[in-house]
């Protein structure tokens, strides 16, 4: 019995697969951007004892179209954002929204609020990556603070301040 159970399996597996299952290639390049480039960060797991609203991960993604600060070589002068936010819920409304280029955010801090189903976080970027910073000692930094304030209907970012560093 046991045999045939050996025999029969092979059979059974390829009456299950299906060979016309076509795999559909992504088209959109900000996608693959995203999937193949991008670092993820899950803002919830900052500032673990603070109750979140919504569920935040923010893609870092190289910004390939401008390379003005790594003269004659490669380097990533700073980076494009994608913010994706959902609903801590069963049945989430779940959305993604493009924040710009932002330079390298270099710190985030989350802010209280009383207002369901919404999230606010402070960030500070500075005006290129460090590694451009490093690289050409002739930068000047700037760095920006903005205030973001998310919803799983829409995201508003607003520059706080800028000032040289």
């Amino acid at each position: 019995m046991k045999n045939i159970l050996y025999l029969l399996l092979p059979f059974v597996i390829s009456c299950n697969s299906n060979p016309s299952n076509e795999v559909k290639a992504i088209t959109d390049k900000n996608i693959i951007e995203l999937l193949i480039f991008s670092e993820l960060t899950d803002l919830n797991e900052l500032q673990a004892d603070m109750d979140k609203g919504l569920w935040l991960k923010l893609y870092k993604v190289p910004n390939t179209e401008a390379n003005k600060c790594f003269p004659e070589s490669h380097g990533i002068c700073n980076y494009k954002y994608y913010l994706a936010t959902s609903q801590l819920d069963d049945s989430p409304i779940a959305s993604a929204y493009y924040l710009g280029i932002l330079g390298e955010i270099i710190e985030y801090k989350w802010q209280e609020t009383d207002v369901i189903d919404t999230a606010k976080i402070i960030i500070k970027a500075n005006k290129y990556s460090k590694y451009a910073l490093n690289y050409n000692k002739k930068l000047k930094n700037e760095v920006t603070v903005f205030d973001i304030t998310a919803t799983p209907n829409s995201v508003s970012i607003v520059e706080l301040k800028h000032y040289n560093d």
